[in-house]
């Protein structure tokens, strides 16, 4: 084999086992986030934004409900940003809403409400349990139908 035909096997490769990688990354990411996304809905949480991917937005949609759906650029990870937190680790939060206006305004009653922050401690520890849960759950269903091919 000579340099060219093993850069062409390799170029090839590359190619389908990345391309597969990120397809299997970003399936997995979109059931933990939805993990994420199913519990905090049912908790009465607002989510702004649910995205596949970070960085700069590819594409992206808004729901009836006010969140925007999106697919982002870098394509190793994603998130759901739910209304009232202020940092990835959701351990920081400002009664503040940002729309815009200098400075930013008091939270109304009925934002409060929604407020992933208000919620009750059993609430909020369901809907941050829920993402791995749901890969678990995801693992089971597809361990289930592999093994016995049904």
């Amino acid at each position: 084999m000579n340099f060219f035909e093993l850069f062409q096997f390799l170029g090839t490769n590359v190619w389908i086992y990345g391309g597969t990688f990120i397809f299997v990354l970003s399936l997995l990411v979109f059931v933990h986030e939805w993990g994420h996304y199913i519990v905090a809905k049912m908790c009465g949480v607002k989510v702004e934004s649910f995205s596949i991917g970070f960085g700069p937005e590819i594409f992206g949609v808004n729901d009836k409900h006010g969140t925007r759906w999106k697919l982002s650029i870098i394509p190793l990870g994603g998130y759901v940003k739910l209304f009232g937190d202020m940092d990835p680790a959701s351990a920081t939060h400002d009664d503040a809403v940002d729309d815009g206006e200098e400075p930013p305004r008091p939270m109304t009653e009925a934002e409060r409400e929604v407020a992933f922050f208000a919620k009750p401690v059993w609430k909020r520890a369901a809907v941050v349990i829920a993402g791995p849960a749901i890969n678990y759950l995801f693992a089971i269903i597809i361990l289930r139908f592999s093994i016995n091919g049904n």
